[in-house]
């Protein structure tokens, strides 16, 4: 099992600044697409189309929407699945795991994914973020490069080590470039800013130039488990769980535990290529009502001599 980081407490609502890229399917033109998202003021500049038009509207930022029935406000429209990418420990070091989640509309997928990343406690308890939300944001999209500058403040969590950074830079490539692509507008960089420059960032990150996603074996984690969700709740009888991942051999254990520790099913799953390719896998057990946690783990063929294997697992009930 992963120790159990810290969570990221949730911060308050801010106002946003939305230039929004062209929606669909549709590649961002040479123009490109810019969302500004600040604590002070919120103002949207509509999709563009190909004929150059555009609408503009405030938008009132609180917790609690207080606008007119029929306009539109940051927190009266979510944008559903989207991708966010948060950190946890595996195999001795610190890994990307990915959840879907429903997000505030800051403007467009890829400038709310990010927000999300910033803001949004992760589902699962042993997920974590190093960043601290941003009092302005600015995310545009040219073609296949994105551009994210953020304010001093999302780097303002002093307790980052040299790993947790660079790999917190890949928690928000992973997630612009996932949610752009989700988006219809794929991306292969993103460039990170502070206030409008490169910067040394926790004291030992230099951001400022693109950056490509770095390999999955490199990042992210080797064994998911997609669903359930951490706290979803299932029917009694035949539950099916779904994962992702590699696994030497493409072969992964599973086990699935009562609240009190009891093994009530367990089994093997075949994904991915058993050679280094991602892929996913499910599997079933028959559940009565209760609470469970299920675990999924890759094959360790080092028998405990290398860093043992990836794990992840989600607690759940079923009714």
């Amino acid at each position: 099992m992963r120790s159990r980081p810290a969570r990221v407490a949730a911060a308050a609502a801010v106002l946003v600044t939305v230039a929004a890229c062209s929606g669909g399917g549709r590649t961002a033109t040479s123009s490109g697409a810019s969302t500004s998202v600040s604590s002070t003021t919120a103002t949207t500049t509509g999709q563009g189309t190909s004929s150059g038009s555009s609408s503009s509207s405030t938008i009132p930022g609180s917790g609690t929407s207080t606008a007119p029935h029929g306009s539109s406000t940051l927190h009266a429209r979510t944008l559903p699945n989207i991708p966010v990418y948060y950190i946890a420990e595996s195999q001795r070091s610190f890994r990307l795991y990915r959840e879907f989640r429903t997000v505030p509309d800051a403007g467009g997928a890829v400038a709310s994914a990010v927000r999300a990343m910033t803001r949004l406690a992760p589902l699962d308890p042993d997920y974590m973020t190093p960043w601290r939300p941003a009092s302005r944001m600015t995310v545009s999209q040219r073609g296949s490069t994105i551009a994210v500058d953020l304010s001093a403040d999302a780097f303002s969590n002093h307790a980052v080590g040299s790993e947790v950074a660079a790999t917190a830079i890949q928690q928000l490539v992973y997630t612009a470039t996932a949610a752009a692509y989700q988006n219809g507008t794929p991306a292969t960089t993103v460039t990170i800013t502070e206030d409008g420059r490169p910067a040394d960032v926790w004291g030992v990150v230099r951001i400022g130039t693109p950056t490509r996603r770095a390999p999955l074996l490199d990042v992210q984690a080797q064994a998911w488990v997609t669903s359930p969700r951490n706290g979803d709740v299932r029917k009694a009888g035949v539950v099916t769980f779904t994962g992702y991942g590699t696994s030497f051999e493409a072969t992964f254990s599973w086990v699935v535990r009562t609240r009190g520790g009891a093994v009530v099913a367990r089994g093997t799953a075949m994904g991915g290529t058993g050679t280094g390719g991602f892929g996913s896998l499910s599997f079933t057990a028959r559940l009565a009502p209760g609470t469970y946690t299920v675990t999924l783990s890759t094959d360790d063929p080092s028998g405990g001599e290398g860093a043992g294997p990836a794990t992840d697992d989600k607690t759940f009930t079923v009714r």
